[in-house]
């Protein structure tokens, strides 16, 4: 007698359901109907994300990012969207909330600060947001610290919560503010990306944006007058840093950009540290180029080596984040981003550089965990440091 098929488990309908309405929404031939399919596949989002469903949604994004990009950017698109904005009423009004981040990437010699930021504080910088970013009528509520990736959300669920909870707070429908991921201090990390995490609100239907209530701003002029405004503040709160200030964006839009900007940083960083400690001419530093990963690129690794020798003596990574700087080295266009490596290389001062062709497969020291660096031969290996360096701190991002 022929066994009956299992009942399919309530995640793999949930998985085929969200499947079957997102390719729908990718074969709609008109706005109304992309309304109409938006609708339907992030209702059953907000459902997965409020319950916690993160294994589920991950699984997915896996599959499609295996045989599908299409598939795979627009579910991402609509998780985004859905993790970091909703529509509430309250008292007869109806709120359009997003969550949002005011990102630096910052670097010092000494040790990257926790930085808990006063009310005081919080209130300036608020004030400072309304006044350059935001819409002035926009109400809004910041968590009181500057943080690090470590202490965000990790999971889409998490920031959906961060967005309600912080959401709320700023409408005045709660007073909950979400809890930090704990961490201990890294003393020897010097370079790092920092967030003011806030929600803002305003009434539905009305500018959120500097940009959307007076055409003439623009990104660049808003980043300006933030910049400006809010610079003497950060001093305070990163005393022996450095830091560059970023454009406030939506949640995940902030956390890329932020990303992105860091790895020149942290090379930039890397090479005025390596110079200044080992006291090295002009020309002295070197580098190799190396693209990493399992089948296709998954990040470059920049060894550096003094002079003609092939020991590494330091190494930093330059992470691959989003598709399309992996669609472009499958595309055959590796030399995109060894070219713009390269010309963070030479800014920082280094002119002799070598590219290795190909993708290596990733490695790392068996001993210590520590991630192998390109040698100008092409070979992964361990960077030492020489000797005159151990007494300076020694880890950029």
């Amino acid at each position: 007698m022929p066994r009956k098929p299992k009942p399919a488990s309530s995640s793999s309908r949930a998985s085929a359901q969200l499947t079957t309405v997102l390719r729908a929404s990718l074969s709609s031939v008109s706005r109304f109907e992309d309304r109409y399919w938006d609708q339907q596949l992030e209702t059953m989002l907000e459902k997965h994300l409020s319950a916690g469903h993160d294994t589920l949604i991950e699984s997915l994004l896996q599959e499609f990012a295996a045989s599908d990009s299409e598939c795979t950017e627009a579910l991402l698109e609509h998780i985004q969207t859905v993790s970091q904005s909703f529509i509430t009423e309250l008292g007869g009004q109806t709120w359009q909330v997003v969550l949002m981040t005011a990102p630096l990437a910052v670097w010092t010699r000494y040790q990257l600060p926790q930085a808990k930021v006063s009310a005081a504080t919080v209130d300036a910088l608020s004030t400072m947001l309304k006044q350059t970013i935001l819409a002035p009528d926009v109400v809004l509520h910041a968590i009181p610290h500057l943080l690090s990736l470590e202490e965000m959300p990790r999971h889409f669920s998490q920031t959906y919560q961060w967005l309600h909870l912080l959401g709320d707070c700023a409408t005045g429908a709660g007073k909950t503010m979400p809890k930090l991921n704990l961490i201990e201090p890294n003393p020897a990390l010097l370079v790092d990306t920092r967030h003011f995490v806030f929600a803002a609100a305003a009434p539905l239907g009305e500018p959120l944006l500097r940009w959307q209530l007076d055409t003439r701003s623009n990104h660049d002029t808003c980043l300006k007058a933030w910049t400006e405004q809010s610079q003497a503040v950060f001093s305070q709160l990163l005393p022996g840093c450095q830091f560059d200030i970023l454009l406030p964006m939506t949640y995940h839009a902030s956390v890329e950009l932020s990303e992105i900007h860091v790895r020149s940083v942290a090379i930039t960083s890397a090479c005025q540290w390596l110079q200044e400690t080992l006291e090295l001419k002009p020309g002295e530093l070197r580098a190799t180029i190396a693209a990493v990963g399992e089948r296709d690129a998954q990040e470059y690794r920049v060894g550096y080596h003094w002079g003609r020798q092939q020991d590494v003596i330091y190494g930093t990574i330059w992470p691959l984040f989003d598709q399309s700087e992996q669609d472009n080295h499958q595309n055959g266009s590796i030399i995109d981003q060894a070219d713009e490596i390269a010309a963070v290389l030479k800014q920082s001062g280094v002119d002799q550089i070598k590219r290795i062709p190909g993708v290596l497969l990733p490695d790392s020291c068996e001993d210590c965990g520590a991630p192998l660096f390109p040698n100008p031969s092409g070979e992964l290996v361990h960077a030492e440091l020489p000797e005159q360096a151990f007494d300076a701190p020694m880890n950029f991002h």
